[in-house]
């Protein structure tokens, strides 16, 4: 496709630059001698036809003889009449000389007509017209392109004990018996050493975790209402229960949200990742090393997991494409799920790789967090990350091993970059924007400004030049994340000052002595403890808990709580079923459900499961010759 520029092909009017390099992979280039018939009138529409170069002729029998009834040129489409009213083929087309074309399938077209609507009305009327005026028209008939929507995240916060149809007699059920235990608790605790502060914020953690477990309420309502609780119970004063909304960890939160938001809006992401596949193979195990790898890299760009998977899952979709792979098949899924261990789970490994890495350092205990910047935690968390990062594509290449070898096309990859032209302005500017970030991040020790407004620069920034308007940052930010982000770290700062966590670490201590001095034994397990609470409970809440339970009782056997909400974060993201892992149904979503399915997928899965108790077997004699383990 080197010499196709589609940009100037009027049916593509309509759509940006990102979209219509989006569509390259999804095209055939066919080649017809002169004289040599495309097809003939009353064939069946299977597919649409773009001229590239050369003319055709139009005929149509009347009266027993075949008339010329138009000649088409460079530019214009043929077949979409058939596609569009499902009649067969109205006329006959022949090459009057030799002819370059461009194809497109029935079923990516059926795509490319529900993702981009105002293709669907322009195709509408060339149709009417020709119904009208009976002789073929210029498909140059342009009109506003509808903005792309992407696929909204999926909620990953239902739980194991959910079903399909919430009753009211059932939420009744689950509201009593919560009441119950969460009592119960609060009058138990006290006799057993415990304060009456202690037992109350216990009986509210309870009750909370019983809520998430069961999904009667919104994962963001029983956040919300932890912080709520403690005020009008009156266990902390209002400005220190919901302190976690002026904490810097909250402005972070937001700083990379808009960045993020911003490098989506501009395609940016699409076309580094199609600059990072040209230094790869172009064969299967190249391109998926290549894919994973790309998600990694791009990681900090980009710092939402969900919002990578969504992104991510038109490009695999592209991949698949120009490899040739079907739905199903070992090399679509290998991609897919390449994909999802690049651009979904490696964000573990940076500080802002996700809005859950922010949470967990929101959770630890103040003297660790201080301590905590975006180079200390990478260096910190690179064993784990990479052991796991090269574990999982290992598996992936054994797993899904394609029935024969395939390359992909160089020359879809050139044309889709050719197509993307050069670097817009508001690419340019989300691009500066995010290395401004991470400059600033790495350089925080040098100046000592918080991350947190480094990142609220560029999002001033962002805003400021126009990248982002009023529209994007109500849309385009997860707001309710960020409220349930805020009154997840402000119950955990109570629970801090509370002197709850160290009183659980005195309880639990005895039972845990004979682990101390094990960490080979006790971070794995801990992980495997983590990966079972998440059959039940979303992956903030699981946090929470494991978080302000175990980092105390960590740190008496001598683990910095960092170590522990490592563990945390790598252990999190099973998809034995799909409604544990928000990434994994961002990831399906996205790639509307044409690559892979769950059974397929569920294999790797149970791999993952020992490939996070390994990457930590791995990472303990470099967490201890660095000092977090002693």
């Amino acid at each position: 496709m080197h010499d196709v520029d589609f940009l100037s092909i009027p049916l593509f009017k309509p759509l940006g630059r990102l979209e219509t390099a989006r569509l390259v992979p999804h095209f055939q280039q066919v080649s017809l001698e002169m004289d040599e018939v495309l097809f003939t009138e009353g064939d069946r529409g299977d597919a649409l036809f773009i001229i590239v170069s050369g003319r055709v002729s139009i005929r149509k029998r009347q009266d027993g003889e075949e008339l010329e009834i138009a000649v088409l040129v460079a530019g214009e489409c043929l077949g979409e009449m058939a596609l569009l009213s499902g009649a067969p083929r109205s006329a006959s087309v022949v090459a009057l000389e030799p002819l370059a074309l461009l194809k497109l399938s029935r079923a990516r077209f059926d795509v490319l007509l529900k993702k981009h609507p105002a293709l669907g009305t322009h195709l509408a009327n060339l149709l009417a017209k020709r119904f009208s005026n009976a002789v073929p028209v210029s498909c140059d008939d342009s009109q506003k392109a509808a903005p792309r929507q992407f696929p909204l995240p999926s909620n990953a916060a239902r739980g194991f004990f959910s079903t399909p149809i919430s009753t009211r007699h059932r939420k009744t059920a689950v509201v009593c018996s919560t009441a119950l235990a969460a009592t119960a608790l609060a009058w138990w605790l006290p006799g057993h050493g415990a304060t009456p502060l202690h037992a109350t914020l216990s009986a509210l953690l309870l009750a909370a975790t019983i809520l998430w477990a069961f999904d009667v309420f919104s994962y963001h309502a029983v956040a919300v209402a932890l912080p709520v609780a403690v005020v009008m119970l009156g266990l902390a004063r209002p400005e220190r229960a919901l302190s976690g909304f002026s904490s810097p960890s909250w402005f972070l939160v937001l700083g990379i949200f808009a960045i993020t938001a911003a490098v989506a809006r501009t395609g940016l992401m699409y076309r580094l990742v199609l600059m990072l596949s040209r230094w790869f193979p172009r064969s299967y195990r190249g391109q998926t090393f290549a894919l994973a790898l790309s998600g990694l890299i791009l990681t900090p760009v980009v710092p939402s997991s969900n919002g990578r998977a969504v992104l991510a899952g038109p490009i695999i979709q592209d991949l698949c494409d120009t490899l040739k792979f079907r739905k199903g098949s070992p090399g679509a899924v290998g991609l897919a799920m390449a994909g999802l261990v690049g651009f979904g789970h490696m964000s573990s490994l940076f500080l802002n790789g996700t809005a859950t890495c922010l949470l967990a350092l929101g959770l630890l205990p103040a003297e660790t967090a201080r301590k905590i910047t975006w180079g200390s935690w990478f260096t910190a968390a690179l064993p784990l990350g990479l052991s796991y990062f090269l574990g999982c594509y290992l598996a992936i290449i054994l797993l899904y091993r394609p029935n024969s070898r395939r390359q992909a096309r160089n020359s879809a990859l050139q044309s889709q970059l050719r197509t993307l032209g050069r670097f817009t302005r508001d690419e340019k500017l989300s691009l500066s924007a995010v290395l401004f970030t991470l400059v600033g991040f790495l350089s925080q020790p040098l100046h000592g400004i918080d991350s947190a407004w480094i990142a609220m620069s560029s999002f001033l920034l962002l805003f400021g030049l126009n990248v982002l308007d009023e529209r994007a940052v109500r849309s385009d930010i997860d707001w309710n994340f960020l409220i349930s982000f805020g009154a997840l770290v402000s119950f955990g700062a109570v629970i801090s000052d509370s002197g709850l966590t160290r009183l659980a670490a005195a309880l639990m201590r005895p039972y845990l002595s004979t682990l101390a001095g094990a960490p080979f034994l006790f971070l794995p397990l801990l992980a495997l403890a983590i990966t079972v609470a998440r059959f039940a409970l979303p992956l903030p809440a699981a946090l929470l808990i494991s978080i302000l339970t175990v980092a105390p009782v960590a740190s008496t056997m001598g683990i910095n709580p960092f170590v522990i909400a490592q563990v945390a974060l790598i252990a999190g993201n099973p998809w034995f079923f799909p409604y544990q892992n928000s990434i994994y149904l961002n990831l399906m979503q996205s790639t509307e459900g044409k690559l892979f399915s769950h059974s397929s997928a569920r294999v790797l899965s149970y791999w993952q499961t020992a490939i996070v108790v390994a990457a930590i077997m791995v990472a303990i004699p470099f967490w201890r010759m660095g000092g977090l383990i002693r």
